[in-house]
């Protein structure tokens, strides 16, 4: 599996979008796992994945990678071809003839996003909750030197490398929480 698969098709990149596929990607991401072993992790009915399963798989992001015969069936097992995810910004260039539509897919991931935060955000905490079990959310500008921009990139996609790593095996741990985010890092605009 590459670490780093960079999406340069549109169909992929809208796949990234949807927060249903998105969950599975995440859940198939690491070790191969079965579909029903994801349903059953999610609390959903295998049939239900299937589709969403077979649409990742023909776009390239999910990959079959073995299979084994049990009482009369066949269990497939999957997982992503990389363990991160990047879109080309080039998807979303002035003057591509896909320009509208990458634009409509920027717009469905913010609003996604948008609503898990409001989500996240707008819950009442227990009390006694602990400060590193909070959300976060956090607005930041830099300036800097070329040097100095590239080294706060590198230090950020090491964290997402890390944030990919600590998925760690979930088998039978009781005490697995899972946590989301969101990063776009990015040049201001002169105007």
């Amino acid at each position: 599996m590459m670490s780093t698969y960079l999406v340069e098709r549109l169909e992929q990149a809208k796949l990234l979008t949807d927060p249903f596929k998105l969950k599975l990607l995440e859940r198939f991401a690491g070790r191969p796992i079965t579909t029903k072993q994801v349903a059953d992790q999610m609390g959903e009915k295998a049939p239900r994945l299937y589709r969403h399963v077979d649409a990742l798989v023909e776009a390239g992001l999910l990959v079959l990678v073995e299979e084994k015969p049990k009482r009369g069936t066949i269990e497939r097992y999957y997982r992503t071809i990389a363990e991160r995810f990047d879109v080309d910004p080039e998807l979303f260039a002035t003057g591509r003839s896909n320009t509208d539509e990458g634009a409509d897919m920027l717009r469905r991931l913010f609003r996604d996003v948008e609503s898990e935060f409001l989500r996240v955000f707008g819950r009442e905490l227990d009390a006694g909750t602990e400060r590193e079990d909070m959300p976060m959310a956090m607005r930041v500008a830099v300036r800097g030197t070329p040097a100095d921009i590239r080294e706060l990139r590198d230090k950020l996609e090491d964290w997402m490398r890390d944030c990919g790593e600590a998925r760690g095996d979930t088998e039978g741990g009781d005490d697995i929480v899972s946590w989301s985010g969101f990063v776009a890092f990015y040049p201001q605009p002169d105007d």
